[in-house]
Order: structure tokens, then sequence, then C-alpha cells
């Protein structure tokens, strides 16, 4: 509330001013996204607002009264095209998602209060929108993260081997009740083509050879406190499950498509399937060398540098992985050291022979390169490959798991 009361410092002081230097915020309240002006539990509200001073926030008001404050950014490119010369045109959007279980039934007022950077608040709009809450319809709702749909799923299908392999599947599952008490998420469950694989109320265990928390719920997710403020589990809405295909395609689960569905019960006894998405369970000896996978994320793509830079990402590979190479518009330049910590890697994929610490980074002298755009790769090479033999472009052992552009720009100016 200290902001609020900062806001109304700000607009005092401008009111006492002898004239005003800046134009108002403005902008346009597009109401639920969908359209409709009936909700019920946890709604999303869009928008969009510009000031000449640039936007410090956007707060949503109810009655009068704010709710919380939206997340601004987004981009509108129409926006964009119609006042080019403002600070945040490209991203002058706003979302917010509105809890209308915390109010009473009827009809309210909805009102999104654009703030400028000077101090300057403006209502962008007005909807009058129906809340109807009621016990039955507010069921839990949430989201599978990971893996993506129609994701091949991976499995070390020999009973006998004790080197397993696991696949994470993970997201979010939140609740909006309408009393004290009765708000809440009681239980995730995994089901595979219908049938519960496992439940957090009753499977939630520590692995450490799985990574973390297995079967569990409560794990912690900061970024959906912020896109759901004031919900009962939004800081620990994450749940984590760990599948061994392997195992249940010894047991009889056939390779091929499978469903998986991610069930929710909250604390009042509402069920719901939250999300559903499609796989293919594989085991490890159906593709042969599967090759390695990773991301680069430094440097960003089309990024101008000078100097010694820094090539930064991860990569795993269920054989192993001998080196890291590092080419620069198909020439190679250097090898990467490995072993940096990717936490949220080791997470997804336990059980590869790199999972624990799959980080890898490479510094590259840009001086040795023409100033102007490159092509930087990334190529893993895992421990079947001969380095005895010859180089071949369909060595299976050798993958490429990432190329950024590059722009050197070793020019120096004072």
């Amino acid at each position: 509330m200290k902001r609020f009361n900062l806001i109304a410092i700000a607009l005092a002081s401008v009111m006492m001013s002898p004239a005003v230097f800046a134009a108002q915020p403005f902008g346009s309240f597009g109401g639920i996204v969908g359209n409709g002006n009936s909700v019920t539990g946890v709604v999303g509200v869009h928008g969009w607002c510009l000031d000449d001073d640039g936007v410090a926030a956007v707060d949503i008001y109810v009655d009068g009264v704010p709710a919380g404050e939206a997340i601004y950014g987004r981009q509108r490119s129409r926006v964009a095209v119609l006042y080019p010369e403002f600070p945040d045109a490209a991203a002058a959007g706003f979302f917010f998602q509105l809890n209308t279980a915390h109010y009473e039934n009827g009809p309210h007022l909805v009102q999104p209060l654009c703030i400028s950077n000077s101090g300057e608040t403006e209502f962008v709009g007005t909807q009058t929108l129906l809340f109807t809450n009621t016990v039955h319809l507010l069921v839990p709702f949430g989201n599978i993260d990971f893996p993506n749909p129609n994701t091949l799923l991976f499995g070390n299908c020999d009973p006998l081997d004790p080197n397993r392999r696991y696949s994470i599947i993970e997201g979010w599952a939140l609740d909006a009740g309408v009393e004290i008490g009765d708000r809440g998420v009681g239980w995730v469950e995994l089901m595979v083509d219908g049938s519960v694989r496992a439940n957090t109320r009753i499977s939630c265990d520590f692995h450490p050879t799985l990574g973390f928390l297995t079967d569990c719920y409560g794990l912690v997710r900061q970024d959906l406190e912020r896109v759901y403020p004031g919900l009962e589990d939004s800081p620990l809405a994450g749940w984590r499950f760990v599948l061994d295909v392997g195992d249940l395609i010894d047991r009889g689960f056939v390779r091929g498509a499978h469903v998986l569905t991610i069930r929710v019960g909250d604390i009042s006894g509402q069920l719901a399937n939250v999300d559903e998405i499609g796989v293919d369970f594989l085991c490890t000896g159906d593709l042969g060398n599967e090759g390695a996978f990773g991301r680069v994320a430094v440097p960003t793509r089309s990024t101008s540098l000078h100097g010694t830079v820094q090539v930064i990402g991860w990569a795993l590979d269920f054989e192993g992985i001998a080196e890291i190479r590092v080419e620069v518009d198909g020439e190679f330049v250097g090898t990467a050291f490995q072993g940096f910590e990717r936490p949220l890697v080791s997470l997804r994929y336990p059980g590869f022979p790199e999972s624990d610490l799959p980080g890898f980074a490479y510094l590259l002298d840009t001086t040795q390169l023409a100033d102007g755009q490159h092509d930087i790769q990334i190529f893993v090479v895992d421990d079947t490959h001969d380095f005895g033999a010859p180089e071949s472009p369909e060595d299976p052992s050798v993958t490429l798991i990432g190329e950024q552009s590059i722009t050197v720009n070793n020019l120096v100016t004072n």
C-alpha cells in the first residue's frame, strides 16, 4: 500500500503546481480476454496504456479498491503503429488475472489505473462485470509446462539393467475457493491413458538420483505469484512427476502414442483434469544413437560483440559427452569447458551421464575475426565417437545442438 500513498502525494504535488507539464496517461481497457461480461473464478483482463513520460505501472481496481498490479509490457502491434513516438509504444499492453472469488456475487465495476513515471494517473476504461461464483464452479486449474506435446519419451526397456532412464513431467496447479478454509489444491495426479500412476498426497518422496522431490506438489513457482496474486498456493504451486517409461513398457504399455493427463483435487472436493498432452513411448535402443541436445544461451542472436566474450550453454547426450566443439562459420576454433551447474536442466533430465553438471563455457576471441556478421556453431561429440576415424558429416556421434548469428565490431572509438 506504500506505493498508493506515494501516488497520492505525487498527485497532490502536481495539483498544487502552477502548470501541468505533461499530458495525462491514456489507453484502452479490453475487459475479459475472449470477451463476455459474466465470470467465475480467476479471469484474465487486458488492455493497453501510454504516457509521454513512460508508464510506471497499471493497477486494477474493483469497485474503487485496488485489486493488484497488472503485468505491463506486452506487445501491442497496432498501438505501436498508431503512437510510435511514445516511450512504451512497442509493448504497451497489460494483463491481469483477477480472482473474482474474493468478491460477492453480482455486478462489479472493474477499472485499470495507468500510472506514469512522473506520477500522473488516469483510469483508461471501465467495465461492469458480473461475478458468479459457487463452489461447484470453482474447479482447480493449471498447466503442463514440460514436456511439450508430441514429445518422444525414452525408457530403458531392459528390466535387469539398473541404469534407468527417466522422463520428467512438471507444471503447476492452482485453485480459487469462495470461503477461507476451502481454498487451495489438495492433491495432483498424473494419469497415463486414464490410469493413475502417481498421486502427490501418497506418492511424494525425495529421491536424490531422480533430481529432487518426486511425485510432489508444493514446489516453488515465484513466477506464478505475480501472475496470480492472492491465490492460496501461488508461491508454491509447482508439481513434478517422474516416469520410468521402460518400466511401463515392461508392464504392458505398448511403444507408440499415449496420453498424459493431470488431474487436480481441491480442498473442498472439486476435481478437474487441468491439462492433457499426447506423447510417444520408445525404448532407448529403438533409434540407435539418439544424438545430443542442448541450448546456446549466450550470446543471444544478432548480438554485437567485441574483444573476448563468453559462449555459454548446456548439453546432454545419453551416450555421454566426450567433448564440445566450437566452430565459427564452419571453422573449428576450440573446445568448450564442461561441468557447470544448470539446476533446471538437471531437474528435467536426471539419469543422463552429465545431468548433474550439464553446463559448458568457451572464451571466444573476436579480435581474430573480421568485423561483420558470423555464425557460431556448437557440436557435441559423444563417447561412442572414434577419434581415429576420418570425420564424416553423417557421423551419429557428432551433433549440432545450437547456432547463433553474431555481429563482431572491434572498432575502437574515443
